[in-house]
């Protein structure tokens, strides 16, 4: 794994807004886990030996995280993954797809995660950006619609994402998007999920052109720099 990646990854996701019930129902926990975060830190464990100290906690320790996690059922160690078992250690901005599967396994359970994590960093902060400008209704509406979970199937036992892993960015959004506003025959988006969309949609677009147009900008003001230093040094 790229450790600066995902750093990057971490300090993007964190500046997205949850709403007051995410932190609500986990305020009971809260105190505790914390604790065992700072523990898990100091033992410096890590996704290698994440089990392992998953195994060295009491019943009430992986009670807390349990709940904190909002897992329905109790921590069974050995039936984890090991990034199964780290996700659990971590905060929700933190939790990653460390096996690059396309999924973020959590516990026992596997989904796609706030923000995929095999985006480019630059379509990470215009998603971010564009997400927090929504109220919070339409804001996880259209995480959910825009980034559906992908197909499973069992092998030996095993539930593995079926198909190629998606590449996230901004064609991508676009095109789902594009694909909600004009369902295909037999296909059906309601009037209230499109206007949702609609409004996604103006401010991805807007806030994709005020990027680009400030890249374009800076670039442009590197040039004429260089020219200027160019100029000098002929003169």
């Amino acid at each position: 794994m790229n450790i600066n990646n995902y750093e990057e990854h971490v300090n993007i996701v964190k500046n997205l807004k949850m709403s007051d019930s995410f932190y609500d129902v986990r305020e009971p926990y809260k105190e505790g886990f914390e604790e065992l975060y700072n523990k898990a830190k100091e033992e410096k464990v890590s996704i290698s030996n994440a089990k392992e100290f998953l195994d060295s906690l009491s019943k009430e320790e992986l009670s807390t995280l349990q709940h904190y996690t909002l897992l329905a059922d109790d921590i069974n160690v050995g039936s984890l993954s090991d990034e199964g078992a780290y996700n659990l250690l971590l905060h929700h901005y933190e939790k990653y797809d460390f096996d690059n599967d396309g999924l973020v396994s959590n516990g026992i359970s596997k989904g796609m995660g706030f923000i995929p994590t095999n985006m480019s960093n630059s379509d990470k902060e215009l998603l971010v950006e564009s997400l927090n400008e929504l109220d919070e209704k339409d804001r996880f509406l259209s995480m959910a619609m825009i980034f559906p979970m992908p197909m499973l199937k069992k092998v030996n036992g095993e539930v593995i994402q079926a198909g190629r892993k998606e590449d996230f960015d901004y064609d991508f959004m676009m095109n789902r998007i594009d694909f909600l506003l004009n369902p295909a025959p037999g296909a059906y988006t309601s009037p209230e999920l499109k206007s949702t969309i609609r409004l996604f949609k103006e401010v991805l677009e807007k806030n994709f052109e005020e990027k680009l147009q400030k890249k374009e900008e800076l670039n442009a003001n590197l040039s004429n720099q260089a020219n200027i230093s160019k100029a000098k040094i002929n003169s």
